[in-house]
């Protein structure tokens, strides 16, 4: 027997009052077809309302919801009707629609609209805490980035989902690398190409695992991530950053937090949120960071290092912390990987220091040049897979020479 499945989703602009239709849609052996319930709900009690299964009674949203799912009902109803009646089910969900609705059948389901609502239940997913709102921000780029691809290649404002095929998906790609205007640049690079189109994918598979699509045709797309030689602070150039003195607090607060990053491995947006409730004291009276990361949830504790300790020292009677109960200051994402660059400039470190290079400094120049587990370093960064974590670390020429040194004494 095929699977149905009844779901309901917010679609379209607002009303005049700020409301937002309400959709159904059909799900059958891998068809899909959608109706309208004629009903209207705010975005933001969507979502409250976790998509009206939990109702309040505002607005009247008890008879609000009795009303949407009542139509899950009577298709179900409908199509038991038809099984005992039919010996052989070649039903598709836009023939069920017809047996349940005398209205006119709207147009198949869209790409637009499935990475819309796939945004709709990310959000939910971070007001929940269960996601990062910087996921979110990236999936909601995603959105335009498609939605500005089928306007200008197709003129089209949406595009039909079964019509996806391996020249649309191939266009997509060429269209990023060759076509797209990028901060004044034309295309961008091989590895943020496929990126874009390894997460469309990734924001199609929720609804394959939901059942509401039966194939994910981005599956197809087979381009692979070039590996790019990761850039680290070596322990001269750290030392030159911790030696600067800058009289500047706007420098000073950003050369403190990237220094943190640096000696813990974690991102700003974790660094930022710690508090002294993170603090912990264990039984030999050695001081750890206990926390989990923001984008993955996994548990990532760290010893308080001494360089780690003057900076959470410094901060603790500052103004600016105790008023937003931090241990460090917290800064906007907008202008830090600028400030960072001026850090560099002024410290005379020829390279492009962003604040993926402090993670990348705390896997090599602090833990594996010091000897410490590979498995280790994996486990206090917060990685679910020990292949994360070699992405990030990397030998460097003096670990390999007293390595070789060991060796040939032995050979001596």
């Amino acid at each position: 027997m095929k699977k149905l499945k009844v779901s309901f989703f917010q679609k379209g602009d607002k009303n005049r009052d700020g409301l937002i239709a309400i959709y159904g849609r059909i799900s059958l052996g891998g068809t899909l077809c959608s109706f309208s319930t004629g009903r209207y709900l705010s975005a933001e009690r969507w979502i409250k309302t976790d998509y009206l299964r939990k109702p309040s009674r505002i607005e009247n949203e008890n008879s609000l919801s009795t009303y949407i799912y009542s139509f899950s009902e009577s298709i179900e109803k409908k199509y038991s009707e038809y099984l005992k009646e039919n010996k052989e089910n070649n039903l598709t969900a836009l023939d069920l629609k017809k047996l349940c609705f005398d209205v006119k059948i709207e147009s198949k389901i869209t790409l637009l609209d499935l990475l819309n609502e796939h945004n709709t239940y990310f959000k939910q997913r971070v007001i929940k805490g269960e996601r990062s709102d910087k996921s979110l921000e990236k999936y909601v780029r995603m959105l335009g980035v498609v939605k500005e691809f089928i306007k200008v290649k197709y003129k089209k404002d949406n595009y039909n989902y079964e019509d996806i095929d391996r020249k649309f998906i191939y266009s997509l790609d060429e269209y990023l690398r060759y076509e797209r205007n990028h901060n004044g640049k034309m295309g961008l690079a091989n590895n943020t190409s496929v990126k874009y189109i390894r997460n469309i994918s990734s924001m199609l598979n929720h609804f394959v695992v939901m059942g509401i699509i039966k194939d994910n045709p981005f599956k197809m797309y087979s381009e692979k991530l070039i590996e790019v030689d990761a850039v680290y602070l070596t322990q001269d150039e750290l030392k030159k950053i911790e030696d600067k003195v800058f009289e500047n607090r706007r420098l000073d607060v950003i050369k403190d937090i990237f220094l943190f990053c640096c000696y813990t491995s974690y991102a700003p947006c974790d660094s930022m949120k710690l508090n002294k409730n993170n603090l912990v004291r264990d039984n030999d009276s050695d001081w750890w960071i206990k926390t989990k990361r923001q984008k993955t949830h996994v548990k990532s504790d760290v010893l308080i290092l001494p360089q780690l300790k003057k900076i959470i020292e410094k901060y603790q009677d500052d103004y600016e912390c105790i008023k937003g109960e931090r241990l460090i200051p917290n800064r906007s994402n907008a202008k830090m990987n600028l400030y960072l660059k001026e850090i560099a400039d002024l410290c005379g470190i020829n390279k492009n220091l962003t604040w993926y290079v402090a993670r990348h400094t705390f896997a090599t120049t602090i833990a594996l040049a010091n000897n410490v587990p590979l498995e280790v370093v994996s486990a206090i960064m917060g990685h679910k897979r020990i292949t994360q974590t070699q992405h990030y670390a990397k030998i460097q020429d003096v670990t390999i020479k007293h390595q070789m040194k060991i060796l040939s004494n032995k050979f001596e």
